[in-house]
This record gives structure tokens, sequence and C-alpha cells, in this order.
């Protein structure tokens, strides 16, 4: 999968009905700075996110129907 967004899950449900297998890679990460979201207790980024994973799963959707 090529998406580092949120369209991973559209990617992982189109090859589910697909038929495809899917296998899970354990990867190494950094932390956060600071620790925290740069979403969550912030209503502005919580706005942009639910409308980059709206975006997302509409681009994805209708392209999965071609």
């Amino acid at each position: 999968m090529q998406d580092t967004n949120f369209g991973w899950t559209t990617k992982s449900d189109q090859a589910h009905r697909a038929g495809l297998r899917v296998l899970e890679i354990p990867v190494n990460y950094r932390n956060r700075i600071a620790g925290e979201s740069k979403i969550s207790g912030n209503l502005r980024g919580s706005l942009r996110a639910g409308w980059k994973i709206l975006w997302t799963i509409a681009k994805h959707g209708l392209s999965a129907g071609r």
C-alpha cells in the first residue's frame, strides 16, 4: 500500500473484497513529538482530519467501482 494517510483503510477493504490475502508486518516508528496528537483536543485539527478521511474514502471508493 502506498498511501501513508487515511487511504490504507479503503485499500485494505478493496483487497479483502477481491479475495486477496493481507499480511500485516510490524514496523518501527518514531514516538510523537511531545507525545500529543495533532488532531485530538483541537477542533480545527479534528475538522480537517474528518474532511480528509471522507475525501479519501470518496476518492478511493469511486475509483474502486471502475
